[in-house]
């Protein structure tokens, strides 16, 4: 079964590489519709043990982002490890606008599955921000972590930068318009002393940013994802880049003024040319569900993620947190469901 998930792991992988390209890997950045990767359907479905192996007879759909997207590349491979470690389920990855849509949709019962940045997961269950008009969605509750959003700034290595706060007064890529990159970028910078007064912020697709980082007509961009970013990547081929950090009382500013976000390092190495580590805020992305949803199957879920992370991993290096089961099932920012909190704690991990 290990043999069989990683190399459908490598091929889902291969074929999220194509899609993703340089294109904004922001999951909130665009909304395309409800469109599925794969076979979608209701869960309707049966369950049973035979001879000790769990079984269920049905399909889930799993949100995840625009098809570009980091997000919907992790759902992918996510769907591919649940189908393949549960026999008789099948679970298709579909595309979505991403964190907010997911949660209103596992909220509604459009989906049973969505992938979530704890942020917009906690705006949900409180019914703030975006969710204001909705009310609590008191339902929205969790499997696990898989990987952690961060803020990635990547400015020209000749520029000289170390920290944001360097590039003052230069002109700034802030993500599409009413994304999360925006939203983490305008924190960032208000932490960093930046301002639409004494700088320029520009709304523009990751993609778009990092290339005009690249060819200098911008100071630096962000991206608010999982590292590497698609698009850093690429521009990195071209130019020599550094990525931009915070400095501890920066830091300290931003998880003040937004509690679900946490620190976080860009480890030496994610990028080209990159020798040390980059300190940096995020937030853990989460695969939520329904607190209605079956607790024998969401229990084999957890399961799945524990037991096939260093797969996942091998197939998609933004799951690296994953290598840490700490990572996927503690410190999170809304409560596990019952089931996979039942699985964490039979196997010894809460």
């Amino acid at each position: 079964m290990k043999k069989a998930i990683s190399l459908t792991l490598a091929l889902v992988m291969a074929l999220s590489l194509v899609s993703c390209g340089s294109k904004d890997s922001d999951g909130n950045s665009s909304n395309t519709g409800n469109n599925s990767a794969g076979s979608t359907g209701g869960s309707s479905a049966s369950q049973s043990t035979t001879d000790g192996n769990y079984t269920y007879s049905g399909r889930l759909t799993l949100g995840g982002s625009d098809s570009t997207g980091q997000m919907y590349a992790a759902a992918a491979t996510i769907a591919t490890t649940f189908s393949a470690s549960i026999d008789g389920l099948d679970v298709s990855a579909t595309t979505s606008s991403g964190s907010n849509e997911n949660a209103l949709n596992v909220h509604d019962g459009v989906v049973e599955l969505g992938m979530c940045s704890g942020d917009a997961a906690g705006a949900a269950r409180a019914g703030t921000g975006k969710f204001e008009n909705v009310g609590p969605c008191e339902d929205i509750v969790c499997i696990g972590a898989v990987y952690a959003s961060v803020s990635n700034w990547i400015a020209l290595k000749d520029s000289g930068y170390e920290y944001l706060h360097d590039a003052v007064g230069g002109v700034f890529g802030i993500g599409p318009a009413a994304s999360t990159s925006e939203d983490s970028a305008r924190l960032g910078l208000k932490a960093a002393g930046i301002t639409e007064e004494n700088s320029t912020f520009q709304n523009v697709t990751l993609g778009d940013g990092a290339d005009n980082v690249a060819n200098g007509v911008m100071a630096a961009s962000t991206a608010f994802s999982g590292p590497p970013v698609g698009a850093h990547l690429n521009a990195a081929v071209t130019k020599d880049c550094v990525w931009l950090g915070f400095t501890e009382e920066e830091l300290d500013t931003i998880i003040a003024e937004n509690p679900a976000y946490s620190r976080q390092v860009i480890p030496a190495g994610t990028y080209p040319g990159q020798d040390k580590d980059v300190p940096t805020f995020g937030v853990k992305t989460l695969v939520i569900c329904n607190a209605d949803a079956d607790e024998e199957l969401i229990y084999h879920l957890a399961k799945a993620l524990v037991d096939n992370a260093e797969d996942m991993i091998a197939g998609n290096a933004s799951l690296a947190p994953m290598a840490s089961a700490d990572f996927i099932c503690k410190d999170l920012p809304v409560p596990l469901h019952p089931g996979a909190e039942a699985y964490y704690k039979d196997a010894g991990l809460l």
